[in-house]
């Protein structure tokens, strides 16, 4: 049984882009992935809205993934993959104003994992497609230097993984968020980034 851990804010909790429910388990891209991946793999989920790679949030406990990652890597170990994907709620205006901001706080959090991780766990490390328009309309988190600081992450985000030797993926090349909020993804979105993760995942073991 290979084990993966799909770590995440709330694309992978699945919140939906009209904000009033959750994509149910099927939908959501884990759920998605368990059933592309098959039998011989078990797809475990944490997401939470609102959680950043290192930042606090002034309104919400626990949102920095540096608190709360360490417990979910000993929760659900052992890991062959572990797959993180953070990094929208990184471009908050309360939070950064560049993307080299941003990738500093990813780096903190892959610099802990991969100090927590056996050597046969893999880091996959996710850059989620980037912001945009309405986003800055409904999420007053966001602005225009936002949905910037989110287009530059996923440079920053592959030279963080080529330095730690993790797999890496840019979401953004593969689907992108809703035109509703042009924050989360919708269920077209969920599938197409499960089957991106699917096919790197399979490579990499072996079974593609």
């Amino acid at each position: 049984m290979v084990n993966v851990l799909c770590y995440g804010d709330s694309n992978t909790y699945g919140f939906t882009p009209d904000w009033k429910s959750r994509f149910p388990r099927d939908v959501r891209w884990p759920g998605a992935l368990q059933a592309m991946l098959g039998d011989e793999f078990y797809v475990a989920e944490d997401g939470l809205i609102g959680r950043t790679s290192a930042f606090p949030d002034t309104h919400r406990y626990g949102r920095s993934a540096m608190d709360f990652l360490p417990v979910a890597i000993e929760s659900h170990s052992p890991l062959d993959y572990l797959i993180v994907m953070l990094g929208t709620n990184d471009c908050k205006t309360e939070k950064t104003r560049s993307a080299g901001e941003a990738a500093a706080g990813m780096e903190q959090l892959v610099r802990l994992a991969v100090g927590m991780l056996p050597m046969y766990t893999k880091l996959v490390l996710i850059t989620p497609p980037p912001i945009h328009a309405p986003v800055t309309e409904r999420d007053p988190d966001f602005d225009a230097q936002s949905v910037t600081v989110s287009e530059g992450l996923a440079e920053q985000h592959r030279m963080i993984a080529e330095a730690y030797g993790c797999l890496y993926l840019d979401a953004g090349t593969v689907t992108r968020a809703s035109d509703l909020d042009g924050e989360h993804l919708d269920e077209a979105g969920h599938a197409a980034l499960a089957a991106a993760v699917a096919e790197l995942l399979l490579r990499d073991s072996g079974r593609a």
